[in-house]
């Protein structure tokens, strides 16, 4: 568009230009000015002037230049006093009336008048302006289209002998510069129409468009050299009979030989077509077989959350009986059994927090997510909490960026429970754990969550591993009893809001883990917490704990 745009101004201003210099010129009186060659037609005033008034209105209408300074009814009056020059000239020399405009005019030319095909291509170019004007645009496409062809009749006349075209009608005072002009003015109008017509086909990418662009040039050009080539042979000498059989001859080899062109182009077209639906049917097939494995994950998935909701349902039964029996025996008190005893209460807890994990692991596969927006910091603090009153352990909270996220909020404040307990249960001592947690946007419409922690630390070749179910580290698993069922809920968590989730070093932790959410709707600037902006359970996490212990 931007090419079109400067293809048309330069071919304006270039009318203008040519205007202004044969007005220069029979102000001067200088002849080389008014005429391209001694002996050839001069360019009158009136119709310099109206190239000049024509090329400003091109540019003014077509491209908005000076819009903003000159009102559009500046560039419509031009047109308007083109069109009264042209149809004043046009119609004094139909009727044989004496011309009003003789200002400046050489008089033994037309008695001063531009010539009748002048006329009427300027009349032609304000049709086409003002149709372009009041939104026609095929009218204003045909409009330059014709007066493209009137110009590059006057020409092609020059071009085959000036004589020659003297001796036809109203192209008998045509200057050559006036040709050249008409052609110019035609060429910026058909590119200035937009997406119609000859202009629509040649800006196109079918192979209708690929085809006009290669067969236009030669079919322009080969024609018109041989048609100059034929001229020249007879003019020297040159049999009629032989000049016409050798043009009919060549030009049958040319019409040949682009139809061939066509037919290869044509024939690649359809071939990449055919590969072209051939592809897009297998797609299809593709599309239909994977929507039917689809449907069958669906139905084998709901099979397989039922069966487990059934089997935990079976196997919690028995393990609370169990558990039952074992407290009943500990109100016994025989030493002899203490030690089985103990061994089996402890085997049917870990098969009760077996049967809570996978029930977990199911259920975050299963059931929605409802995404909303959701400010991390107060969730944070609620569950530090939790973690505390569960683990009697004092949690010393490191925050850092606070920027809001669009998640679901029962399935974040599960990831960050499971979070937050690994990094106390994996802390070793009883001492006050360190947590840092922080959440800093990304700027590709997702937030960066940080859950760090001075526990034990995960070797490179584990951090991959343990987000698998059943898979533990191997620090981890001999510090303290666990299902490897976590950290795979985590991730399964992660992974349903579109996010990643991995393991990584950072500088004054033991590890980190570094989580992407979806950013807030509606972001709100980060809030760095300072020292005297730490939240509520940074300054009594201790009491807290002690408080929920007692309760």
């Amino acid at each position: 568009m931007r090419r079109t745009s400067v293809l048309v101004g330069a071919l304006a201003l270039t009318v203008v230009g040519l205007g202004v210099v044969v007005l220069a010129g029979w102000a001067l009186d200088q002849e080389r000015l008014t005429r391209v060659l001694p002996g050839l037609v001069a360019m009158q005033p009136a119709t310099a002037l109206d190239f000049t008034l024509l090329g400003m209105s091109t540019a003014m209408l077509h491209l908005g230049w000076a819009r903003a300074r000159v009102p559009e009814a500046v560039p419509l009056l031009a047109v308007l006093s083109v069109a009264a020059i042209a149809a004043t000239a046009l119609v004094t020399e139909v009727a044989g009336w004496r011309y009003p405009i003789t200002v400046l005019g050489d008089m033994s030319q037309n008695e001063g008048r531009m010539s009748g095909i002048t006329a009427v291509a300027h009349l032609v170019i304000c049709v086409s302006l003002l149709a372009a004007v009041f939104g026609r645009r095929l009218v204003a496409h045909g409009a330059g289209v014709l007066a493209l062809t009137l110009g590059v009749v006057g020409l092609s006349g020059y071009a085959f002998g000036a004589s020659d075209l003297y001796d036809v009608g109203y192209f008998q005072t045509l200057a050559l510069h006036t040709a050249l002009g008409i052609a110019l003015l035609g060429l910026a109008l058909v590119s200035a129409s937009g997406e119609v017509g000859l202009t629509r086909l040649a800006r196109s990418g079918t192979i209708g468009g690929r085809l006009a662009r290669t067969l236009l040039p030669a079919v322009i050009v080969i024609p018109t050299v041989l048609g100059w080539l034929s001229v020249w042979m007879m003019r020297h000498d040159y049999g009629p009979g032989f000049v016409m059989a050798l043009y009919a001859t060549c030009v049958a080899l040319l019409s040949g030989g682009l139809v061939w062109l066509a037919g290869v182009r044509l024939t690649d077209a359809d071939v990449r077509r055919s590969e072209a639906e051939e592809a897009r049917a297998v797609a299809d097939r593709a599309l239909a077989e994977l929507e039917v494995a689809s449907q069958e994950l669906r139905l084998a998935n709901r099979d397989l959350s039922d069966f487990t909701a059934a089997a935990a349902h079976d196997l919690r039964g028995p393990l609370s009986a169990v558990v039952l029996g074992v407290q009943m025996l500990h109100t016994v008190g025989d030493a002899r059994y203490a030690d089985v005893v103990d061994r089996v209460e402890g085997a049917a807890e870990r098969g009760m927090t077996l049967i809570d994990d996978l029930l977990q692991f199911g259920q975050v596969g299963q059931v929605p997510v409802e995404p909303t927006r959701l400010d991390l910091e107060p969730l944070v603090v609620e569950v530090v909490a939790a973690v505390e009153g569960a683990t009697g352990r004092s949690v010393r909270l490191e925050a850092g960026t606070w920027s809001p996220v669009r998640a679901d909020e029962s399935l974040v404040r599960r990831l960050l429970t499971n979070l937050i307990g690994n990094a106390v249960k994996y802390t070793e001592g009883e001492g006050v754990v360190d947590v840092g947690v922080a959440a800093e946007p990304t700027g590709d419409g997702r937030v960066l969550v940080r859950v760090s922690d001075r526990g034990l630390a995960l070797p490179e070749a584990e951090r991959e591993l343990v987000f698998e179910i059943f898979k533990r580290g191997s620090a981890g698993a001999r510090h303290s009893t666990g299902t490897g069922v976590g950290l795979a809920v985590c991730r399964r968590i992660v992974e349903r809001h579109g996010g990643t989730i991995a393991v990584v070093d950072r500088q004054g932790w033991s590890k980190s883990f570094e989580l992407t959410l979806p950013a807030a709707e509606a972001p709100q600037a980060a809030r760095q917490s300072g020292p005297g902006d730490r939240p509520p359970h940074a300054r009594s996490s201790s009491a807290r704990a002690r408080r929920t212990a007692s309760a």
